[in-house]
């Protein structure tokens, strides 16, 4: 190959290295083509924002569920067709009109207990004598009115062993022993009640005294003024209940 021939292969192989070297260049500055935007439904791109709040204790509750409740609510409306519930006021219970009744009959009881050991039976003889009780029928003592003539006498109260079956052996009292004696007797709302109570109050304090021992009243408790004045009160009160019964 001569000098002639190879410079000819050069120039052309110069040639073609500069015409690919400026196509090569040209290509890379151009931009590259963008492809076209396809526009998405954004319902289907969002994402929920993933946190926490706290409800009602102490479970965590991710934020776009509490979203789905946010927002306008309907007002709660009524319903046109379905009638109103009405609730009646429950009936209010009967006012009492007046003062309550009193229990009939009401019963009177004293007991006289000794201080110390027991009562003996020639002591509770002389004592009852003393106070105006007298042995009677049932084996027990009675009070009877002074005023009412001896074939229609009743007992105004009477007093009888402490002890069941509460009866006293007359004609044997010499070996006898009480623990305790018990002044007895009812009041219905007769007009003599009140004389009852006041003669049975006055036979306990003698044979308290007699007897050197203590008078309780139907609930064992040491009787005391005002105790015996709320006792005059009931029977009073009962009386006047007996008096408006006939009217």
């Amino acid at each position: 190959m001569d000098a002639d021939t190879l410079r000819l292969i050069l120039i052309v192989v110069g040639g073609l290295f500069l015409v690919g070297l400026f196509m090569w260049e040209r290509r890379r500055a151009r931009p590259e083509k963008e492809e076209p935007f396809e526009e998405e439904e954004l319902d289907d791109k969002l994402e929920p924002r993933i946190g926490t709040w706290k409800g009602h204790g102490d479970e965590e509750v991710p934020d776009f569920v509490a979203a789905e409740g946010a927002g306008d609510q309907p007002e709660p409306h009524e319903d046109p067709e379905q009638p109103e519930l009405q609730l009646e006021p429950s009936p209010s219970p009967p006012e009492r009109m007046g003062p309550v009744r009193p229990e009939t009959p009401l019963i009177l009881s004293f007991h006289i207990t000794p201080k110390k050991k027991v009562f003996d039976g020639e002591a509770i003889v002389h004592a009852a004598s003393r106070c105006g009780l007298e042995p009677g029928e049932m084996d027990v003592f009675h009070r009877y009115p002074d005023s009412e003539p001896e074939s229609t006498k009743s007992p105004l109260f009477s007093m009888a062993n402490m002890v069941k079956p509460g009866t006293f052996p007359f004609g044997a009292m010499a070996d006898f022993e009480s623990p305790g004696l018990t002044l007895f007797s009812k009041a219905e709302g007769a007009s003599s009640d009140p004389e009852r109570l006041e003669a049975m109050l006055t036979a306990a304090h003698c044979l308290a005294h007699e007897l050197k021992a203590e008078v309780r009243n139907a609930a064992r408790e040491v009787l005391t003024p005002e105790i015996e004045e709320r006792l005059r009160d009931r029977v009073l009160e009962l009386v006047a209940w007996r008096l408006s019964d006939k009217v």
